[in-house]
């Protein structure tokens, strides 16, 4: 229920400031009038999920998630709150919480490919690979050219060892998108456990070549570079990975051991 502070024409001139200062950028700024709007229409869906955006903007991912879960209760159309309120979980590193939302969502709409992939996606980070691939399979049987639902199931597939599947799903993928750089990382890697290097360091190239912000693609060149005992290649990539990773503890750990073994 609207309360009487707010009268209409006030409540007008709030969602014009806040649209303005949104759509401007200005997330702080946009979060005072945002937040008066929803202290006084709380169940409206429209300020619930403006005021979940802006949170997403400023990093404050528990309060989007409190809110992309108030908005599936009021809104008409729950699915809007998706995916971005299991990524807000993510986000957090919660991911069972997040895969719980991804479930929610993929309820609402059991065909909706976009659902799919997101649970299939949640599911494989954390590594329960059956149930992805199968999710994966039926996106596909939904969506047969969606290039993340392919590469989804090919990733997967290289890490059960089905090594020709994988390289035949990044090949499809790459045939339709010839600069899709995870399709290149897929094929990299898919020759490099054939033990191909020469071919895998050439796919992998290709890939930094048109996106050199892969800390991905620069960690498959680094430890192809190192299985070739070529230490200064090794470290570049490492390097250039850990750049664009910082956070990464494994690529840190290699680089410097790869740096220790050089002193």
């Amino acid at each position: 229920m609207a309360s009487s502070s707010l009268t209409a024409e006030k409540s007008r001139e709030l969602l014009n400031l806040s649209n303005t200062l949104f759509q401007e950028g200005k997330y702080p700024e946009a979060l005072t009038p945002t937040l008066q709007l929803h202290a006084a229409f709380p169940e409206d869906h429209i300020y619930i999920g403006r005021l979940a955006e802006i949170y997403d903007r400023l990093g404050q991912y528990h309060e989007e998630a409190q809110l992309w879960e108030k908005f599936m209760e009021h809104a008409p159309l729950p699915i809007e709150a998706c995916p971005q309120i299991g990524l807000a979980y993510e986000k957090q590193g919660l991911r069972q919480e997040a895969i719980g939302a991804f479930e929610r969502c993929l309820a609402l709409d059991p065909e909706n490919r976009d659902s799919i992939f997101y649970l299939a996606n949640s599911l494989e980070r954390s590594n329960q690979l059956d149930r992805a691939a199968e999710l994966y399979e039926h996106g596909i049987s939904i969506a047969p050219n969606s290039p993340d639902l392919l590469l989804g199931l090919a990733r997967i597939n290289l890490r059960r060892g089905n090594v020709s599947a994988a390289k035949e799903g990044a090949s499809i993928v790459l045939a339709k998108s010839p600069e899709n750089t995870d399709a290149f990382l897929v094929l990299g890697l898919a020759y490099s456990e054939e033990g191909d290097l020469p071919h895998a360091r050439m796919i992998l190239q290709k890939g930094v070549k048109l996106a050199d912000t892969s800390s991905a693609l620069h960690a498959a060149l680094a430890r192809i570079a190192e299985r070739e005992k070529n230490v200064p290649e090794a470290i570049q990539h490492y390097q250039r990975a850990l750049e664009l990773d910082p956070g990464n503890r494994d690529l840190a750990d290699r680089l410097g051991a790869l740096k220790a073994g050089r002193q």
